[in-house]
């Protein structure tokens, strides 16, 4: 079917190779995300178990930072990088642009560590003041902090140059090496200090490997003058990263000064649950949004674009609803008692989560217009409300204010796509598919609900049988939504 539609539009068999190619580059892509975030994923009961709850907890509000400094660090030169070469109208300029960029990031990255060393009586007891932290530790976030930039643009002209297979090999080669080195470093009872150790020596193959690469491919090119504009041309990408931030990392710092680490390394782990839900639906957001705006353009583009956004919004429900239906059973598995409030902080975190993707979805009309800035003011008022509402919620409510602060950010974001969406462009959203969805997924819930209730008290099998068969419904339900979709848009 495929093959003829090419011929139909006389296409030839050079963009059919092609379009195979696109295929095995994003499988590349997909399979090595989702290998290294299991690693990572199952890495986390070793690691709460050999660190115990209260180096768990500090180990997690160390990365909290570094996520958040990274931000500013990378300043924003991955998204240069993607404006400018995307503009460049010969291959010399878009490596000369490439060499540049790689060539500030080095700087930078020189620039950082050095400062941070020196200002080390400055900024350390700030940062104790946080968490604690020793200076050793500190030099170590420091320099895990200063490479940000380096993979980021790397990493990006790999992708750029679709060489998937080198970028799949290099984010394997680094997983394996970290975990490797956190367990030959735990075996020996080195601490929290040594993980730090093992991030940076696994990060720091990988910048080296990038730095051979970039410097074989475009080269190296270092200038104060590029340097200067990329600081300048930088800063709203770093604004829109911080508010990113805001609204999901910022509040495990401002927990860590609020909440025993027990009470944080639940919320954490948690939080690692609620981020298997969202790579869930990464293979459907990577082949939607490059085709979202191709469909609205097309006969009856309304309607399809529609059944696809709703299509979308299915999938983020029920794969939420699946993971809180197997994450009591895991969490009970894997981790120790201690960890058992993360089953109470995990639903809410997943509400949230489904609130995000829906208005990621339904989003469409800010997305019609190449000049609309809408999509980026209404991510910095997100961003903003939760940096002054995260504090006081906190303060009065420790980890549920936290939650509260999630889910009404993201329902105002919803809710602000939607209205400001539907006024650029009106979509037809097929109200028959969510009506079928909604009663699919509402009614997993519901059984769910009864299950855990009532019955863990007849066999301590019927929690794992009864997730195991609302699961299949839910993917049948998945199947029977998509057949709908298919016949609306006929």
């Amino acid at each position: 079917m495929f093959n003829l539609l090419l011929k139909s539009h006389g296409l030839s068999a050079k963009i059919q190779i092609n379009k195979s190619s696109a295929v095995v580059q994003q499988g590349y892509y997909a399979v090595g995300l989702m290998i290294t975030k299991v690693i990572s994923f199952f890495l986390l009961p070793y690691l709460a178990s050999q660190l115990g709850l209260i180096e768990f907890a500090r180990l997690e509000t160390l990365l909290a930072i570094i996520n958040g400094a990274t931000i500013v660090v990378s300043l924003g030169m991955v998204n240069i990088l993607y404006r400018k070469v995307g503009k460049s109208r010969s291959k010399a300029a878009s490596h000369r642009i490439a060499a540049q960029l790689a060539g500030n990031a080095i700087l930078i990255a020189l620039f950082i560590t050095l400062l941070g060393v020196i200002t080390t009586p400055i900024h350390h007891p700030i940062i104790s003041s946080i968490v604690h932290v020793s200076v050793i530790e500190l030099w170590l976030c420091i320099a895990l902090i200063s490479t940000e930039g380096i993979l980021g643009v790397s990493l990006a002209w790999l992708r750029m140059k679709e060489q998937a297979a080198l970028f799949f090999q290099m984010m394997m080669m680094r997983a394996l090496l970290y975990t490797a080195f956190v367990f030959i470093f735990l075996t020996h009872d080195l601490g929290l200090t040594w993980i730090l150790v093992a991030s940076l020596l696994a990060v720091l193959y990988q910048v080296f490997h990038l730095i051979y690469f970039q410097r074989k491919d475009t080269g190296l090119l270092f200038s104060l003058s590029s340097l200067r504009k990329t600081a300048f041309y930088g800063w709203p990408f770093v604004i829109s990263g911080l508010a990113m931030y805001a609204t999901q990392g910022m509040e495990v710092v401002l927990l860590a000064q609020k909440i025993n680490p027990e009470l944080l390394s639940s919320y954490v782990i948690a939080i690692k649950f609620f981020l298997i839900a969202a790579l869930i639906n990464q293979p459907f957001l990577l082949w939607w949004y490059p085709k979202r705006m191709q469909v609205i353009h097309q006969e009856k583009g309304s309607i399809k674009a529609g059944v696809g956004a709703t299509l979308g919004v299915f999938i983020a429900c029920f794969s939420s609803v699946i993971i809180w239906l197997w994450a009591p059973i895991l969490i009970d598995f894997l981790f120790e008692d201690g960890i058992a409030p993360a089953k109470s902080f995990l639903p809410w975190l997943l509400i949230a989560g489904v609130l995000k993707q829906w208005g990621a979805l339904y989003n469409l009309g800010c997305f019609s217009s190449e000049n609309n800035r809408n999509q980026m003011y209404i991510e910095l008022c997100t961003g903003g409300g939760c940096l002054v509402a995260f504090p006081i919620a906190i303060h009065f409510a420790g980890i549920y204010g936290a939650l509260g602060v999630f889910i009404l950010s993201q329902a105002g974001r919803l809710l602000a796509y939607w209205v400001i969406s539907q006024r650029q462009y009106y979509v037809i959203y097929p109200i028959r598919l969510l009506l079928t969805g909604c009663v699919i997924c509402l009614s997993a819930i519901t059984l769910g609900l009864l299950g855990t209730r009532y019955l863990a008290e007849w066999h301590s099998l019927a929690p794992f049988i009864l997730s195991l068969l609302l699961s299949a419904i839910l993917v049948f339900g998945l199947v029977v939504l998509g057949r709908i979709g298919h016949a609306i848009t006929q």
